[in-house]
């Protein structure tokens, strides 16, 4: 755990605490450290955030970008409330509006044919650590479920179903665990890659993982995974402009929404479905992918009127 030495510091632990009761991750530590660090820093003496303290705290930084300094003020805003419903007198900032202008990267089934053919044929480059022979397969599970990176290589043995197809995502980032179903032709590719790498495997080994035993590591992945988009002639733009990992998750939904308009079903009633498949927190964060699905298949919304009973995309192995 963060340790905190500022006046605050038993206050933050404590809120950190009640948070978590509620059954969420909670991974503020070292936005609170923030916190803790400007308390320390003025060495202030009693409990209770005055408005001239929260002002100074909330003051943007040289080179502090808009979404970091909104989500600092965001911080100390929510704390700030929590200090007022325990018993103490502070001052609550406002919150400071910021929308992204990031707009991801959704890759066309052409590009991910040509991702999946190159991953298909990674040559082992020096000092490997397996990373190249799970590629394939971590490309096609992130293609097919929408998961997160973090959460595939979080994946135990134990967590995929090779019977029901059916995979538990344990501590995901909205801190609620989910179990999600895949298509025949993924499961199919997990049996075929768990009958050569996990002979004897414990249930609560990493189910991939490199040769000493730890999971792959998702830095890696990510690297490799640039190296995939230069050999499939897919320009990146440089550091975070992308395309990025998680838009293989972006291009999922975007997919995924696109083949439920195409058998003629009402996405706006689908939402519930993708938003839990995706573990969003709420309908908000799925509905963006409405909007993407509409530009890159322009007036293919506007003709779904009936339900169709398959909307996940298949993976092929071949």
């Amino acid at each position: 755990m963060m340790e905190y030495h500022s006046i605050y510091a038993p206050l933050l632990n404590r809120y950190i605490t009640f948070k978590r009761s509620f059954g969420f991750k909670f991974r503020e530590e070292y936005a609170l450290k923030l916190i803790d660090d400007f308390f320390y820093g003025i060495d202030a003496k009693e409990i209770g955030i005055t408005r001239a303290e929260a002002e100074k705290y909330c003051r943007q930084h040289p080179n502090e970008s808009e979404a970091n300094h909104a989500a600092r003020v965001s911080c100390i805003h929510r704390f700030s409330k929590f200090l007022m419903d325990v018993g103490y007198t502070s001052f609550i900032p406002r919150n400071i509006k910021f929308s992204s202008t990031f707009t991801p990267r959704i890759f066309t089934q052409d590009e991910m044919a040509r991702i999946f053919t190159v991953t298909d044929n990674l040559k082992s480059p020096k000092g490997s650590n397996y990373h190249h022979k799970a590629m394939p397969i971590i490309i096609r599970l992130l293609y097919a479920t929408g998961m997160r990176a973090g959460e595939v290589v979080s994946l135990t043995v134990d967590d995929i179903n090779l019977e029901s197809g059916i995979i538990l995502i344990r501590e995901p980032k909205n801190g609620k665990n989910r179990k999600i179903p895949i298509s025949d032709s993924m499961l199919e590719i997990l049996r075929g890659y768990a009958a050569r790498f996990n002979v004897g495997a414990s249930a609560k080994q990493h189910f991939f993982r490199r040769p000493n035993g730890k999971s792959c590591n998702r830095n890696s992945i990510y690297r490799l995974f640039r190296k995939v988009l230069e050999d499939a002639g897919i320009p990146h733009l440089g550091r975070g402009e992308g395309p990025r990992l998680h838009d293989v998750r972006h291009t999922f939904s975007v997919h995924s929404f696109a083949s439920m308009a195409d058998g003629g079903l009402d996405l706006y009633y689908s939402l519930p479905l993708l938003s839990t498949y995706l573990g969003h927190s709420n309908l908000q964060a799925t509905e963006g992918y409405i909007r993407l699905t509409e530009e890159m298949y322009p007036g293919i919304i506007a003709d779904s009127n009936k339900i169709s009973p398959s909307i996940f995309p298949e993976v092929s192995y071949e």
